[in-house]
């Protein structure tokens, strides 16, 4: 290992845990890069155009053949400057079009790649900053936080998962990483059991709670009132701390609101 800060050790910290391989994907040149492509082609298309203009003025049973079959044109194009200019730009197209359709799919497919989540990011940066491994141009690479991406696949996560992902070096047990004491790393089984039991507390006291409450209360009125207030923490539940989709959101809300609603329905008549 390099006994100073450069690209060896920059790159011995990026590979020391896949959520760190994390790079910049360059957006403006990647669009800039697409459209010279694509003017040259726009070029070029004028270019044969041009030509198959001059075709249709010319009178020359020999350029006509040559438009109407391959191996004319071929031969001709080693023998008539015309033809051979001709032969040159689709020759050309075919490179430049080639260069620019597979542009255009590595764009499609880095445009899907994720960004960074804010922990992986702070680490990557905070090492950098510290570390400071380029001098030159490279020294700005950290200038444009929001082109970077991360080339690890992120499981999506809720917002629970998210949480407790983003406290987990300061409130689990682990260890440093060797070499770069900003990673820290710990069990993702213990994070699982973390989100398993504040979800199920959580589920535990919106019902428990809700069913106390209800029971304690007589009042018809301040029932449907609780009713309302814990369909909306309920709710509020699933919205902040997971990522359901809003149909499920809805979907659950309504099965525990009926719950609710079932077990004072008995009573709500005095």
């Amino acid at each position: 290992m390099s006994s100073f800060e450069a690209f060896p050790t920059f790159a011995d910290f990026i590979a020391s845990d896949p959520e760190l391989s994390v790079f910049r994907r360059f957006d403006g040149l990647s669009s800039r890069n697409l459209l010279y492509l694509q003017s040259e082609l726009l070029d070029l298309q004028v270019r044969l155009a041009d030509f198959d203009q001059e075709d249709l003025n010319e009178k020359n049973g020999d350029v006509i053949l040559s438009a109407k079959c391959w191996e004319t044109f071929a031969v001709r194009s080693e023998e008539h400057p015309r033809e051979n200019e001709r032969m040159e730009t689709i020759r050309r197209i075919r490179v430049v079009m080639k260069e620019y359709q597979e542009a255009l799919l590595l764009r499609n497919q880095v445009l899907k790649l994720q960004k960074p989540g804010d922990r992986v990011f702070g680490v990557f940066s905070n090492w950098f900053k510290t570390r400071k491994p380029f001098i030159g141009y490279g020294k700005h690479l950290l200038e444009e936080q929001n082109d970077f991406v991360a080339l690890s696949a992120i499981e999506e996560q809720d917002r629970l998962s998210k949480i407790i992902h983003d406290l987990g070096g300061k409130i689990l047990p682990g260890h440093r990483n060797g070499s770069s004491r900003e990673v820290k790393y710990y069990s993702e089984a213990m994070v699982h059991k973390v989100i398993a039991g504040i979800s199920i507390v959580m589920a535990a006291l919106l019902l428990e709670g809700a069913i106390v409450a209800l029971y304690l209360i007589t009042n018809p009125n301040v029932r449907l009132g609780l009713i309302a207030l814990f369909m909306m923490l309920f709710a509020l539940g699933i919205g902040l701390l997971s990522n359901a989709k809003r149909s499920e959101m809805f979907a659950a809300t309504a099965a525990y609101a009926a719950v609710l609603v079932v077990f004072v329905s008995g009573n709500l008549g005095g």
